[in-house]
């Protein structure tokens, strides 16, 4: 049985939760290296792990043999990470949203394309069983023309701590953390068709507020927790359009007056029938009388299952089904909205397909 070497870069929340297990757990990975600025952290986790600790991500790219990283730093460091492991030779699954950018990401496309490694986005969303059985219900044709989609995820009081709030770190609030689940998830489903334009607007009204007993994930470095900028938004929206004529709407909130529902929504309408998750319904017509289904998904451990694909594709050489180029257009969307937003006004986009 083949096995593969992993390193990991970053260990933070997201790396102790979901990367650095699946990978420990995994029978066709040996887990051999972890690096962090934070050298002390990395050192901790390596004892907790069985792994060596790098002070660094370039000392570990160069020292620890590897065949594969995961990338889990905060957003703006992406690119140059992915970069220097791409080009030492290694293949790729870099945290969503895949950059900070269009432009990083733009960069990380061209490289992944010249040195022909592996680059996977880390979508996770795309790896669940009830997204999945959505997306069959979709390329089935039973729904039909699929011509307008919505996505939402909406936290009453959910600002995290650290980084995520500070635009140099993290790109933006909650549109860039949370909102891109929903905005990739409906556009997968939708058959990723080419946006054409993208109206959005991000807001700050309500954060960074002083709520009672409202806690919510804190990043595990000290970035920006001394400083406490938040200029990013607490609110998003965006009407995007496509060449074929489709459009999406999304909403993604970390604080917002309204009713906690911190689930992805999505639902789809198609010529024939329509979807929604969250609940998982199937709605068609039957003898011309309106009927509506309940699918029975079985909930599943996506992050390992995307950690199992990433491996996969790693063995045999597979692209990923979150792949490089898609991660480009989603961060062209992302950043048109950001535009959009600044300007008050519509924004074209060619979509990067």
């Amino acid at each position: 049985m083949t096995t593969i070497k992993v390193g990991v870069v970053g260990i933070g929340a997201i790396a102790h939760i979901f990367h650095l297990p699946n990978y420990k757990n995994h029978p066709q990975v040996e887990l051999v290296a972890v690096a962090d600025l934070d050298y002390e952290r990395a050192q901790e986790a390596a004892k907790e792990w069985g792994a060596a600790a790098y002070p660094s991500a370039k000392a570990m790219f160069e020292g620890a043999g590897l065949d594969a990283v995961s990338i889990c730093t905060f957003n703006a460091s992406h690119a140059e990470l992915a970069i220097q492991a791409l080009e030492a030779g290694l293949d790729v699954l870099v945290e969503k949203p895949m950059t900070a950018t269009a432009e990083e990401a733009e960069r990380l496309v061209q490289a992944a394309e010249r040195t022909g490694r592996v680059l996977m986005a880390g979508m996770s969303s795309r790896y669940r069983y009830d997204v999945r059985a959505l997306k069959g219900i979709a390329e089935s044709g039973e729904l039909g023309d699929i011509y307008f989609a919505k996505a939402r995820i909406i936290r009453r009081r959910g600002v995290p701590k650290g980084w995520f709030t500070s635009r140099t770190l993290s790109g933006g609030g909650p549109m860039m953390d949370i909102g891109v689940h929903a905005l990739d998830a409906a556009w997968w489903l939708m058959g990723m068709p080419e946006p054409d334009n993208v109206l959005g607007k991000l807001f700050r009204r309500i954060a960074p507020y002083e709520t009672k007993v409202n806690g919510f994930y804190e990043a595990r470095s000290a970035d920006n927790k001394a400083e406490g900028i938040y200029d990013v938004e607490d609110f998003g929206t965006a009407y995007i359009t496509f060449a074929n004529g489709a459009a999406l709407t999304v909403e993604a909130s970390w604080a917002a007056n309204g009713a906690q529902d911190d689930a992805m929504k999505i639902e789809l309408y198609g010529t024939q029938g329509g979807v929604s998750l969250d609940p998982l319904f199937l709605f068609k017509e039957s003898s011309l009388v309106p009927v509506e289904s309940r699918l029975q998904v079985e909930s599943n451990d996506y992050y390992k299952e995307e950690i199992d694909h990433f491996v996969q594709c790693v063995i045999r050489r597979e692209q990923p089904v979150s792949d490089v180029r898609q991660g480009l257009t989603v961060m062209r969307i992302l950043d048109a909205i950001r535009l959009s937003s600044e300007t008050n006004g519509a924004v074209k986009t060619d979509g990067g397909r």
